[in-house]
């Protein structure tokens, strides 16, 4: 799980993020009324489309009005920690999709959010290592749940759904500029099927961001 505390100094974010932090939390408030109550909102869309950086200008927007948020990344509920997923990957491309995610766990997580449960126990990734630990993660406060992830749209009791719809062709340089990989023409074989899940569910989005970082 990428943490909130230093994700801007991991990444180099763009003046555009922020805007577009700010202008998608009035959105949701006016969206919302005003009144967020055990809220889940959802960022989803390709690999490098800037998910992480969103959900992370999204909280800070939301924290500054005064919503307690909590940001949660799907690349923690991997089934098989970073290389042996590589390796699973390699072995069959039909081993690509959301059934590579412990998406029970996840939903179970959220229904916990929403049940007031006041702590749940979260994997965490550590790339370096390949490994995953847990981490208590305290909820009491919480009012918005924010999840980031590829597959984040397929999960289920959501309130809010964006979508950033720049495609995996499209971020192909923000993607070979992370250090957290290394690039293998495999990757694109797995990013096209990858599209090819998530495209179509931008249907299903309360917000879509279009390649210029404006909402539709």
């Amino acid at each position: 799980m990428k943490g909130t505390d230093n994700i801007e100094e991991e990444f180099n974010f763009k003046d555009e993020y922020y805007l577009l932090g700010k202008a998608l939390c009035e959105r949701i408030i006016d969206h919302t009324n005003h009144s967020f109550q055990k809220t889940v909102i959802v960022i989803g869309g390709e690999s490098g489309c800037g998910k992480s950086t969103t959900a992370f200008c999204l909280e800070k927007e939301l924290m500054a009005k005064g919503f307690n948020c909590t940001t949660v990344h799907m690349d923690s509920y991997f089934i098989l920690p970073p290389k042996d997923n590589h390796q699973n990957r390699m072995e069959s491309l039909n081993n690509v999709g959301p059934h590579e995610l412990d998406m029970p766990l996840l939903n179970e997580h959220i229904i916990a959010f929403k049940s007031n449960k006041k702590n749940i126990t979260i994997p965490v990734v550590n790339y370096r290592e390949n490994i995953f630990s847990e981490k208590d993660l305290d909820l009491s406060n919480t009012e918005v749940l924010i999840i980031e992830g590829v597959y984040s749209f397929l999960l289920k009791n959501i309130d809010h759904k964006i979508f950033l719809s720049r495609t995996y062709r499209e971020t192909f340089q923000n993607r070979i500029k992370r250090t957290r990989e290394d690039y293998d023409p495999l990757i694109e074989l797995v990013l096209e099927i990858e599209h090819k899940i998530v495209s179509p569910l931008i249907d299903k989005a309360d917000f879509v961001i279009d390649k210029n970082y404006s909402i539709k």
